[in-house]
């Protein structure tokens, strides 16, 4: 299971949170060292062969990807909340240490994890303070799942 990494940024008017998976600091250099190596792996098997047709057909989708792979990046997600007076229902999930604001309905909502119950704490005071004061707080253990 891949690491993910989460920034949460708290506002007067909402929350946003970014998010993308954790790879280790030499992965986009690894990632293009293998597709320089393929690009030249083909290259030099096309030269010794005489024969550039080498390069059609599978080669040609293996050389896309190598490609493709020459410019990864990884992907940051970006999640924003409604307004802070739009939200009804507060889900607190202690073992977890998650925090899941709903506006209407209570299968969708904005997850907040936390390191530490400390700063979970926080950030329900934090809640109190900018939800409605009709704001219900349910705490009960979830399967949430960022998506």
């Amino acid at each position: 299971r891949q690491k993910t990494i989460y920034n949460y940024t708290l506002k007067t008017d909402g929350a946003t949170v970014e998010y993308y998976l954790h790879y280790p600091d030499f992965a986009s250099a690894l990632f293009k060292g293998i597709a320089i190596f393929v690009i030249l792996a083909f290259v030099l098997v096309a030269l010794l062969t005489g024969s550039l047709l080498f390069l059609i057909g599978p080669v040609a989708m293996a050389f896309i990807t190598a490609i493709k792979l020459l410019n990864w990046e990884n992907p940051v997600h970006h999640r924003q909340t409604a307004p802070w007076h739009l939200h009804e229902f507060v889900t607190v999930d202690h073992r977890r240490l998650m925090v899941i604001i709903h506006c209407e309905d209570i299968t969708s909502g904005f997850a907040a994890r936390f390191p530490s119950k400390a700063l979970m704490d926080k950030y329900l005071a934090f809640l109190r303070k900018v939800l409605p004061a009709n704001a219900e707080y349910i705490e009960k253990a979830t399967n949430w799942h960022q998506g």
